[in-house]
């Protein structure tokens, strides 16, 4: 049941009798809440305004409550009235404009008064042919506008204000969902590289060409730019600002102005684009930098010294005189990817598994001028080769990638009995042995922090047993610093994530920097953290189908077909950022949810969660595309990234190349892929070692 209604009436000199607060209004509009469905924050505004309607129309008809006529919408003796009551669900107070006055005071025209305060109701379907997408948008972006004014005059009373306020934010929020739809359009535009003037000089010496079918073909041939600037009446900047705003962004633009009282604006909804990684529940334990940062420091206490220098003042620094360094525990070897373009040369690398070892000396016979000595084997065993390659090769620097897979989270069953856990000793001594100049480690978040207390029981693993004698209660962390700086290295330890280093991943890791020639300093970061539509919103939806560009091939989501079907249903229903789990029941997937990320989409404003070994699995976590909105609801791209994709969101370039004896090893190098030390956050680390300013020359080209 309504609550009974108090009536608020003007008296004949359009003094307020009675009025709700203003606090009163805001709070009718602060119960609206951010959900999934397209214009489900708009609806509920335009349910609101419909109740508005027809309880005016119903008051005009019936009278006041003193006998007279209760005035209409367009004749009032004031600029605003409330009526005080609320619907049954506590909805706004009803507000009344009288337009008359409004356009006296505001120099208004009254019929765009009228329009303005009765209109957002019927056009909640966003159109889809251009002419009147164009149209919708020119009317609510300048309804928006105007009703934006009205709300900042301070000639109308408070009430009024912010009456309009809300009706800025209605249309405002139509004009950007239109918006949106523009953009869509605008990104299945073909791109061409110019229009074929040839052509035209061919059919200037044919004059009994077919003038009408040449212009056709002109006009299929025109460029993208011709495109925008004839049909769309936009330039390129407009048209890349349109091409990134989403109905997440939109929708979010309109929680910011209900929450700010302020208007919505696409530059403003675009800068949500840049914010830091918000992570979900399941994914914070392993993006949460401050958590990690704080956790470890209550163990192990540091402090990272950092440069203020910009990587846009470095970028295209190379040493005068080239850094031979030798690459532990090396993987790949993409984390090296962009150093030798800065005078970084790896002359001896190391490597457990033999398949990763040939993948790594294939990799540099591609990339580097220089050959590799690879010494492949168990580091304990190879331990006296790799120490006597690195004094022969006169190597200055380590690179030093350790296992972590005992250090995470996730680590095995029977992770206290893994060799793993006692390379950090042996790359003590190999640093005693060698004496480097400048070091590098990278690891999971946990390491500095990691310990065995001395009274924890650790009978049967003498592995662990054999780590806890070593730290004697101390954590890795404080080993590190008690073993090395009496060798005479300043240490500098960061926890820190890749994606404000250049990378759209975010990826926590501990890195150590050590120096004997002064501090090393960490990289200064960016504001913001880098997006993941930046890294890939550039490549072609799986709907287009096989787009022929090298490691995009999309591959099958299940052995068996009808299986893969269901999981392609299921996923086409699943929107940007959310999990199968969440949607209708008839489109759940049976065996994901053990973490809310399983089987969820990415997103595209945010950096991409870590990319693990599984990134190739519809299982995994939050493996899948962000997908595009089609216009039957659904989203395309229901699959996992695609190789080419977790090669660009690793940092690498789009033209990386497979060495070819690995060509057709996907799933080995999707794995290898997941376990990287991001490629563009140590070649921001490395232009930052110590040398002094005058060891830096500049490139005469961009680097890569």
């Amino acid at each position: 049941m309504a609550k009974e209604k108090l009536k608020t009436v003007a008296n004949q000199n359009g003094e307020i009798l009675q009025n709700a607060s203003g606090a009163d209004f805001q709070a009718g509009y602060s119960e609206v809440t951010e959900t999934r469905g397209q214009s489900s924050v708009l609806e509920t505004m335009l349910d609101r305004a419909d109740v508005f309607r027809k309880q005016q129309a119903q008051n005009d008809n019936n009278g006041d409550d003193n006998g007279g006529d209760y005035p209409g919408p367009a004749n009032f003796g004031c600029p605003a009235v409330f009526e005080n009551t609320t619907d049954d669900e506590d909805n706004l107070p009803q507000v009344y404009i009288d337009i008359d006055e409004v356009s006296k005071r505001t120099h208004i025209e009254k019929n765009e008064l009228v329009a303005l305060c009765e209109g957002t109701a019927q056009n909640v379907a966003i159109p889809t042919d251009l002419a009147s997408l164009n149209g919708f948008i020119t009317v609510n972006q300048g309804a928006a506008s105007t009703a934006g004014k009205l709300a900042k005059r301070k000639i109308l009373p408070p009430e009024a204000r912010a009456y309009f306020l809300k009706k800025a934010q209605e249309y405002g929020y139509l004009w950007l969902k239109g918006e949106v739809q523009l953009g869509n359009e605008i990104r299945a535009i073909i791109t061409r590289k110019g229009k074929r003037t040839d052509l035209k000089v061919a059919s200037d010496n044919q004059p009994k060409i077919n003038k009408a079918n040449f212009d056709g073909v002109m006009t299929e041939l025109r460029s993208k730019k011709e495109i925008l600037r004839d049909d769309y009446g936009i330039g390129n900047t407009q048209a890349r600002q349109l091409t990134r705003l989403t109905d997440y962004l939109v929708e979010r633009e309109l929680k910011y102005a209900l929450a700010n009282n302020d208007t919505l604006s696409r530059n403003h909804a675009l800068s949500f684009l840049n914010l830091p990684p918000e992570p979900t529940d399941e994914e914070k334990a392993e993006a949460d930098v401050e958590e990690a940062q704080a956790q470890t420091k209550a163990k192990f206490n540091f402090e990272t010294i950092r440069s203020a220098i910009p990587f846009e003042s470095l970028k295209k620094r190379k040493l005068k005189n080239s850094i031979s360094y030798c690459s532990l525990f090396s993987c790949f070897g993409t984390c090296e990817y962009y150093l030798e373009q800065h005078g970084f040369v790896c002359k001896v690398a190391s490597e457990y598994d033999p398949d990763v070892a040939k993948y790594y000396v294939a990799m540099n016979k591609m990339r580097s001028k220089y050959p590799v000595e690879m010494i492949q084997g168990d580091f304990k065993k190879t331990f006296k080769k790799v120490v006597k390659a690195f004094r022969n090769n006169s190597c200055c620097m380590v690179v030093a990638g350790i296992p972590c897979v005992t250090f995470t989270s996730l680590k095995a069953k029977k992770w206290m009995d893994q060799e793993e856990l006692t390379l950090v000793f042996w790359f003590v001594q190999f640093v005693k042995a060698t004496r480097p100049k400048y070091i590098v480690t990278e690891n999971a978040k946990q390491f500095f922090g990691f310990s065995f207390p001395m009274d924890m029981d650790l009978t049967g693993h003498p592995l662990a047993k054999m780590m806890q004698a070593k730290l004697k209660g101390r954590t890795i962390g404080q080993y590190l610093r008690d073993e090395l700086e009496p060798l005479g290295y300043t240490l500098n330890f960061a926890i820190e994530d890749g994606c404000f280093y250049g990378t759209s991943q975010s990826r926590v890791r501990s890195i150590m920097l050590a120096s004997k020639e002064g501090v090393w300093k960490w990289p200064c970061a960016e504001k913001f953290a880098k997006p993941l539509l930046e890294a890939i919103y550039h490549l072609p939806s799986s709907d287009d189908g096989d787009s022929g560009i090298k490691y995009h091939e999309f591959e099958p989501l299940h052995s068996d077909p009808i299986k893969a079907d269901k999981i392609k249903e299921a996923l086409e229903h699943t929107p940007t950022g959310c999990r199968s789990k969440d949607n209708d029941p008839k489109y759940q997937l049976s065996g994901f949810g053990c973490y809310a990320g399983n089987g969820s989409r990415k997103f595209w404003d945010r950096p991409s969660n870590t990319i693990d070994s599984s990134n190739g699995s519809v299982n995994g976590l939050r493996t899948i595309h962000p997908g595009r909105p089609r216009k039957d609801g659904t989203y395309s791209d229901a699959r996992p990234l695609t190789l080419l994709e977790v090669i660009l969101v690793n940092g690498l370039p789009q033209n990386y190349k497979i060495p070819e004896e690995f060509e057709n090893r996907r799933s080995f190098v999707r794995h290898g892929m997941g376990q990287v030390f991001l490629p563009r956050l140590l070649e921001r680390i490395c232009l930052e070692i110590p040398v002094g300013d005058d060891g830096w020359e500049e490139m005469d080209t961009d680097p890569e």
